[in-house]
């Protein structure tokens, strides 16, 4: 749209506010489908502002449209134009910077991606990272839930993530739940798992993240 590529804000807004309500619900799925799409970084994150500042409760799943910065690794989330976004929220509706996390977190391809998220999201707190993890099914969360319950190192929590990962019934949450009751010997957990950890191989899992899926995948740590 040339009102974009123009920065013209107010001129958005008028357009959106001409829309009827049907036409207004065909503008949310070609913002998030066709136009968020195609932006680079910064523009992208300069008018996600604007449109949800405009409707913030029809636009704000727009975020997911950031998948492309985040395949081809372009996505930046410590620039003004997010911090922006964050101010605007965290003044208006706080409860949004949780909700955008969660609909951006499994896209998400690697650590640094995802601790820059929490960074620009004023997700600073290890339990509200870890709600935020738990609700995503990727390598890359399991990952994640590992390292943070390890730098927490408290029992109850690492017991709730593994009660929480159990109940997804697949085969690399068991895996998880190995990896988390091997290292914080936990021993009253529900089920039979049939991944076996050895002592000598917790200090190796989270040596990096390739070595933590081979785990994950059912596969002896790599220990050179």
């Amino acid at each position: 749209m040339s009102l974009i590529s123009t920065h013209d804000w107010d001129g958005l807004a008028h357009t959106l506010q001409s829309l009827s309500n049907m036409d207004l619900r065909r503008m949310e799925r070609v913002m998030r489908e066709e136009v968020l799409t195609q932006l680079p970084n910064d523009l992208f994150w300069e008018t996600l502002l604007h449109i949800i500042k405009y409707k913030r409760a029809a636009f704000i799943t727009s975020v997911v449209a950031a998948d492309h910065l985040i395949k081809d690794n372009t996505i930046d989330f410590s620039t003004d134009h997010v911090q922006n976004l964050c101010e605007h929220l965290e003044a208006s509706h706080p409860d949004s910077l949780v909700k955008l996390c969660n609909m951006v977190m499994p896209l998400l391809q690697t650590e640094q991606q995802a601790m820059g998220l929490f960074a620009a999201f004023l997700i600073r707190d290890e339990v509200t990272r870890l709600s935020i993890l738990l609700k995503t099914d990727t390598y890359l969360s399991y990952y994640l839930i590992f390292k943070t319950l390890k730098l927490i190192e408290d029992k109850i929590i690492a017991k709730k993530c593994c009660m929480a990962l159990i109940k997804r019934q697949n085969d690399h949450a068991y895996n998880a739940v190995c990896l988390i009751k091997a290292y914080f010997g936990l021993d009253d957990l529900p089920g039979r798992f049939s991944l076996k950890i050895e002592q000598y191989e917790l200090s190796h899992i989270d040596r990096n993240y390739e070595t933590f899926v081979h785990v994950l995948e059912g596969k002896r740590p790599k220990i050179n």
